[in-house]
C-alpha cells in the first residue's frame, strides 16, 4: 500500500475487514491504521500500520487494547464496515472519543434489531408493515392469525434475507420459526412475525450530515417470489414518477430521523403497497454484493470514503461522473447441475466497465435459485447511456461467458458452501 498522501494526522482503530479499500480511504486522508479482529487475514497485513490479536466479543477487554496499543493518543475515531460491529463501533466511539460524528450506539441498536427499527417507527407514526415478536412456535402462529395471512417470519437480527421465508399458514410458520434455531440461539431472542407488503421493492441508499439525508441511490430490486426471496438483481433508474420520489426521500429522512441516525450511511429496503410505502429494513451500513460500486457510478459518491470522511469530521469530496442507466443481474439457476463456462476479462477501465463475477468454478456444482443450497452464484453489472445498451452489453457479456449447465440427474448437494452471497443485500 502506498505511504499517506499527507502527513500523518492521527489513528484510525478499524474493528473487522477484509477489503483494501476500506483501509485505503483512511491512509489517502491521512490517517494511521490500528486493525483489531479475532485473527486478522494475512492479507489485510500490508494495508495497516499496526493490528492487534483479540476477540471482539468481550467489549471491555477491546477497549483496553486500544489504550495498551495507542498509550496516550485519543483516536481519531473508531471505524467498522461490519454489520455486527456496529453497536461495539458506536459504543468504542462514545467511550475512547467523545463527542466525535458517527453512529451512535441508540441509533446502532435501533438499526441492528429489526423488531425495535419497526416499534420506533411505528411510535413515530412511520408506515412499517403490521408485525410482532414471537419466542415460541405458538406465538409466531397466534402473530400471524392476528396480522393476517400471508405473513414473513424472519430473525430480529442478521443479513442478506437468510432465514426469511413469507408463510401462507400455520404448518409453514411453524416450519419458518423452527428453522431460525441458529439465529435464535446466537443472535437475539425471538423472531419477528410481519405482514407480506405486496408490491416493488426498492433499495436505498442514503448519506445522512448533521440529520440531512441525501439520497444517493435508488435501485429497483428484483427478486424470486415468495416464501423466499433470492435477488434477481437490481435496475438503476428505479422508475418511480417525480412525485414518488420526492415522498420517498421524505420518507427516508423522516426514518433515520426517527431512528437518531444523524451523521452516517444507510441500506434501506423499501416497498410501494397499495397502500403506499412501507418501511421494510433500515441497515446502518453500506449495502453488499456490488451495489456499493453502482451506487458509485450512479451518484458520484462513494460511500466507503463518504462514511470514513463523515466519522473523521472532514468535508466531503465533490460527486465524481455519473452514468445515467445501470442494472445488476445475479448468476442464478432454474435446475441443478454442473456448471460450464469461458473466462471473461472485461475491457475498458473506469465505472462504465461491466464487473462479471462468479463465485465458482467450472466443473463444480449448483442447485435452483430457490433451494436452500442454491441462490446466487455471482453476478452481472453493466453501465450505459440508455436501456437499450445495457441489453446489449449483458447479452455480449453472457456470449462470452457461455454459461451452461449438465449433468444434473443424480445430483447431490456440495458438502460445503463459501459464497458470500447466497440471496439479498
Amino acid at each position: 500500500m502506498p505511504e499517506p498522501s499527507t502527513p500523518v494526522t492521527g489513528t484510525v482503530v478499524m474493528l473487522g475487514g477484509r477489503s483494501e479499500r476500506e483501509f485505503g480511504v483512511v491512509r489517502e486522508l491521512g490517517y494511521r491504521v490500528v486493525l483489531l479482529d479475532e485473527r486478522i487475514p494475512w492479507h489485510c497485513m500490508p494495508w495497516v500500520d499496526a493490528h492487534v490479536d483479540i476477540g471482539l466479543d468481550d467489549w471491555g477487554a477491546v477497549a483496553d487494547a486500544i489504550r495498551d496499543e495507542l498509550g496516550d493518543e485519543r483516536p481519531a475515531a473508531v471505524l467498522t464496515h461490519t454489520e455486527p460491529r456496529l453497536p461495539l463501533m458506536a459504543h468504542l466511539g462514545s467511550l475512547l472519543s467523545p463527542g466525535s460524528p458517527g453512529l451512535d450506539a441508540e441509533a446502532a441498536a435501533n438499526c441492528r434489531d429489526k423488531w425495535r427499527t419497526r416499534t420506533v417507527l411505528e411510535a413515530a407514526g412511520l408506515p412499517v408493515p403490521r408485525f410482532a415478536l414471537a419466542t415460541s412456535e405458538d406465538e409466531a402462529v397466534a402473530a400471524a392469525s392476528h396480522i393476517g395471512y400471508p405473513v414473513v417470519v424472519k430473525p430480529r437480527d442478521g443479513a442478506g434475507a437468510f432465514g426469511v421465508r413469507c408463510c401462507i399458514g400455520e404448518s409453514e410458520v411453524r416450519e419458518a420459526f423452527g428453522a431460525l434455531g441458529g439465529f435464535l440461539r446466537d443472535g437475539l431472542p425471538g423472531a419477528l412475525v410481519e405482514e407480506y407488503v405486496d408490491g416493488p421493492e426498492f433499495a436505498v441508499q442514503t448519506l445522512t450530515r448533521g440529520g440531512t439525508t441525501q439520497l444517493l441511490s435508488v435501485f429497483r430490486q428484483r427478486t424470486t417470489p415468495p416464501p423466499v426471496f433470492v435477488e434477481l438483481g437490481y435496475e438503476h433508474p428505479c422508475g418511480l414518477a417525480a412525485a414518488h420520489h420526492e415522498e420517498l426521500a421524505q420518507l427516508l429522512q423522516d426514518t433515520l430521523d426517527a431512528l437518531g441516525l444523524r451523521d452516517w450511511i444507510s441500506h434501506t429496503q423499501v416497498r410501494l403497497g397499495t397502500d403506499g410505502f412501507r418501511v421494510i429494513e433500515v441497515n446502518a451500513r453500506r449495502p453488499g454484493g456490488r451495489l456499493v460500486e453502482m451506487t458509485t457510478a450512479v451518484s458520484g459518491v462513494d460511500m466507503v470514503e463518504a462514511v470514513t470522511r463523515q466519522v473523521l469530521g472532514l468535508e466531503q469530496a465533490p460527486p465524481g461522473p455519473a452514468v445515467a442507466f445501470a442494472r445488476y443481474t445475479s448468476i442464478v439457476f432454474d435446475e441443478p447441475g454442473t456448471v460450464l463456462y469461458d473466462e471473461f476479462v472485461p475491457d475498458g477501465e473506469g465505472p462504465g466497465r461491466p464487473v462479471v463475477e462468479l463465485e465458482i468454478a467450472p466443473g463444480e456444482t449448483v442447485r435452483p435459485k430457490e433451494d436452500p443450497q442454491g441462490g446466487v452464484y455471482g453476478r452481472i453489472v453493466v453501465y450505459g447511456g440508455s436501456a437499450e445498451e445495457l441489453d446489449r452489453a449483458e447479452q455480449d457479456v453472457r456470449r462470452a461467458l457461455d454459461l451452461q449447465v449438465v449433468f444434473g440427474d443424480g445430483l447431490d448437494p456440495a458438502p460445503s458452501d463459501s459464497r458470500e452471497f447466497k440471496s439479498c443485500c
